[in-house]
C-alpha cells in the first residue's frame, strides 16, 4: 500500500498535528510506503528517507519561525505541495491520500478531484472562532464552512482524535467517522529521577517548577496562566516557584508586557521555541504541567507531561475530557479563571500525597491506551477500510 500525506507543516515545525504526522508516518513507514510532501524549513534537507518513509520538502520559500507561518508563505507552499503531490500520485501510483486538517484537507480534496485517488481526513480542532480570532468575520466563516463541508463530504472516512471532534464530522454529514486518539512517545517523554538537578542545569533553581508547552495564542489560555502567578504569590503565599512557557506565537509581545506590568519577571519565563527533541528535558524537570486551554481538539502535550511524571492541570474543554479525569489522573481548572488555576497549582504544591496518586494513575493510563505503535496500526487498518 502506498500512502501520500500532503501537509503544510512537518517537524521540526512545532504543534500537535506535526507530532501526530511524524509519529504515525515513521511507524507506518516501517511496513508501508509513505510519502510526506510538505514545505521547506530552514536547516532541514529537502529529501529524507527512513525505512519506507520518504519526506519531500517543496516550497518557494523556507520557513524560519517554527511556530508561525505568514499567509503569503502558506499560499505559495500550498501550490508547490499540490503540484509535487499530483506528480507523485502518477509516478508512484499512490493508493490513498491522508489529509490532516483544513489546509491539508483542501489539498486532499483537490488531488482526489484531479486523480480520483480516495482520501481520508484527520481533524484535531474544530472551533474556528477561537483558533483564528483575527479571522472571525462572517464572510470568512461562511467561506471556511463551505470549503470544510466539501472536504468532509468527499472524504472516504473522517478520523477525529477525540469524541468531541467526531461530533463535528457527523454534523457535516461525513460518510463514515471514527475516533483514534493521539499518543505519546515513551522513548522521548519519560521521568527524570534527578529533576531538581536537571532544572538547575537548565537555569531554573526553584523548589516548584511549573511548565507549559503551547503556542502563544489566545485559545491556549497562556494569558490566564501568566495572571495566575500573581494570585499564587499574593493569595497562596507561595514565592519559591517559576513558570516556564515553551513556545512562541502571535501573543508573544502581549504576554511580555503583561509579565512586566504584573512584576512577574522572576516568576514567569517565556522560553520561545524549544526543538521537540529538547522539549522532553524541560517537561520532565517540572513538577506541574499547566495549559488552561479555552479550546482543544485533543492536546498531545498533556499526555507527554503525564508520561514524564509531571502532574497535569487542564480545562474540561474539547478533547481534553477524553483522557484527563478530575482528581483521578490530574486536576481541572476553570477556563478563563486565573484564580482557579492558582488554586489548583497551590493544592498540588501543598498536597504531595494527592500529587503522587495522580501521577501514578496517569502513568498507568498512558501505558495502556496512548501507545503510538497501536495507534499507527489502527491507522493502517483505516486506510485498508477506506480502499475497500
Amino acid at each position: 500500500m502506498k500512502i501520500l500525506m500532503p501537509i503544510l507543516h512537518y517537524p521540526p515545525v512545532i504543534g500537535g498535528f506535526e507530532v501526530f504526522s511524524q509519529s504515525t508516518a515513521e511507524r507506518i513507514g516501517k511496513s508501508e510506503d509513505v510519502f510526506v510532501v510538505t514545505s521547506r524549513v530552514k536547516g532541514t534537507p529537502n529529501k529524507e528517507k527512513k525505512n519506507k518513509l520518504r519526506i519531500i520538502r517543496t516550497s518557494l520559500f523556507k520557513l524560519k519561525d517554527l511556530s508561525y507561518s505568514k499567509p503569503w508563505y502558506i499560499a505559495s507552499a500550498m501550490i508547490w505541495i499540490l503540484i509535487k503531490s499530483k506528480s507523485l500520485i502518477k509516478k508512484e501510483k499512490i493508493d490513498i491520500i491522508h489529509a490532516q486538517g483544513f489546509l491539508s484537507g483542501i489539498l486532499g480534496y483537490l488531488l482526489h478531484k484531479m486523480t480520483k485517488v480516495p482520501y481520508i481526513i484527520t481533524i484535531q480542532s474544530a472551533d474556528f472562532s477561537l483558533y483564528h480570532p483575527k479571522l472571525n468575520i462572517n464572510i470568512i466563516k461562511k467561506i471556511y464552512n463551505k470549503i470544510e463541508k466539501k472536504i468532509f463530504e468527499n472524504a472516504e472516512i473522517g478520523h477525529a482524535v477525540s469524541y468531541h471532534l467526531e461530533k463535528h464530522l457527523k454534523q457535516h454529514k461525513t460518510k463514515e467517522t471514527t475516533v483514534i486518539p493521539n499518543g505519546v512517545s515513551r522513548e522521548k517523554f519519560k521521568p527524570d529521577p534527578n529533576k531538581k538537578q536537571t532544572r538547575k542545569e537548565l537555569g531554573f533553581d526553584t523548589e516548584n517548577l511549573i511548565c507549559c508547552v503551547s503556542r502563544l495564542e489566545h485559545k491556549n489560555g497562556t494569558h490566564d496562566l501568566v495572571k495566575s502567578a500573581k494570585h499564587l504569590k499574593e493569595e497562596h503565599n507561595i514565592s519559591d516557584f517559576k513558570i516556564i512557557i515553551c513556545g512562541s506565537g502571535s501573543d508573544k509581545e502581549k504576554l511580555k508586557k503583561m509579565i512586566k506590568n504584573l512584576s512577574l519577571e522572576n516568576q514567569v519565563i517565556l522560553l520561545g521555541d524549544i526543538l521537540h527533541e529538547k522539549l522532553p528535558k524541560y517537561v520532565a524537570s517540572s513538577d506541574i504541567f499547566v495549559r488552561p486551554s479555552l479550546a482543544e481538539g485533543f492536546g498531545i502535550v498533556f499526555l507527554e507531561a503525564m508520561a514524564a511524571e509531571s502532574v497535569v492541570v487542564g480545562t474540561p474543554v474539547g478533547g481534553i475530557v477524553d483522557f484527563l479525569k478530575d482528581k483521578e489522573n490530574g486536576l481541572y481548572c476553570e477556563p478563563g479563571n486565573p484564580k482557579d488555576i492558582a488554586e489548583k497549582i497551590s493544592i498540588l504544591i501543598k498536597n504531595k500525597e494527592l500529587k503522587n496518586k495522580l501521577i501514578d494513575n496517569a502513568k498507568q493510563m498512558i501505558e495502556e491506551v496512548y501507545n503510538w505503535d497501536k495507534i499507527s496500526q489502527r491507522m493502517i487498518n483505516l486506510y485498508k477500510k477506506a480502499l475497500k
